[in-house]
């Protein structure tokens, strides 16, 4: 009877692993053949490109937390990172609305749009779902509020490093006629909180979070997969190779190893979530202004 029961779960363990393999593999297909290959290869990138990678990209992770919520600590995903995951994707939509009343064009993302609706419902279904199963989930310590707050000052700290070699991407051709004006909503909604729902959630899951956890399970060891996420992490940005040297030749690779040693040290993805919003949001916004002083 023992034996029995250790062959039955041991069954129930590789189809449990296989179906896992299968949502990471589809997150890859995802990141690198399809919108990676194809803005790589389009000019300009086509409208729906962005779209069906987003909500793909945050379907397949939601799908990942539930199939994975037994374990989720194997992927660097506690409670603080399950939280980002499920309320900053539909923030999101609800700031690309704002974009849209502003005038920015239609977004298919935008809030109430019907992608807008998917990504609530899937949202609330796994927040649900997560609850019913494990009611304390999301309990967060204090080391990981700490380790959010470190992510944020890593962040601060790399967009002032790359502001200037952001600037040189950007070139003479761009430079303000003023100094970009210091609005701290904007820079926090628009910048961080943005970053966060886009960037963030569809990067740090599968790159510092899913992958990492497979790999290790497999017996590699943390420092190759930290040096092999990053290799993958900049191969998913290969579309700015020939658009944006200085991104695809510094920027990518360093914030693949950046936020992979953040994610490794904190065994969190909050923290490399934290430090990509901050990046993501503010690195530009430096190199203006250092543009706007180069006049």
């Amino acid at each position: 009877m023992t034996t029995l029961n250790a062959a039955s779960r041991a069954g129930f363990e590789q189809s449990h692993d296989r179906i896992a393999l299968l949502l990471l593999f589809g997150l890859l297909v995802l990141r690198l053949p399809l919108l990676a290959g194809v803005a790589l290869f389009t000019s300009p990138t086509p409208g729906w490109l962005s779209p069906v990678f987003e909500l793909g990209t945050y379907l397949l992770t939601v799908s990942l937390v539930w199939w994975e919520r037994a374990r989720l600590a194997d992927f660097h995903i506690n409670a603080f990172a399950v939280a980002i995951i499920i309320f900053l994707k539909p923030i999101e939509t609800l700031i690309l609305a704002t974009f849209v009343n502003g005038g920015m064009g239609t977004l298919p993302l935008a809030f109430p749009g019907i992608p807008a609706l998917v990504i609530w419902i899937a949202a609330i279904g796994l927040l649900l779902a997560l609850l019913r199963q494990q009611p304390n989930l999301f309990s967060i310590r204090r080391k990981t509020v700490v380790w959010f707050i470190a992510g944020i000052l890593a962040g601060i700290m790399m967009a002032i490093l790359l502001a200037y070699p952001m600037s040189l991407q950007l070139g003479s051709g761009n430079r303000p006629g003023a100094l970009p004006p210091f609005n701290l909503d904007i820079i926090l909604i628009q910048g961080f909180v943005y970053q966060l729902g886009y960037a963030a959630v569809a990067e740090e899951p599968l790159f510092r979070g899913f992958l990492w956890g497979y790999l290790r399970k497999t017996g590699w060891r943390d420092v190759w997969i930290w040096l092999f996420q990053a290799g993958l992490f900049w191969l998913g940005h290969i579309y700015y190779l020939g658009k944006s040297p200085i991104s695809f030749w510094l920027l990518a690779p360093t914030g693949g190893l950046v936020l992979g040693a953040l994610a490794w040290r904190s065994r969190s993805i909050a923290t490399s979530m934290a430090a990509h919003a901050v990046m993501n949001g503010l690195t530009a916004y430096l190199a203006y202004i250092i543009l706007f002083y180069q006049r």
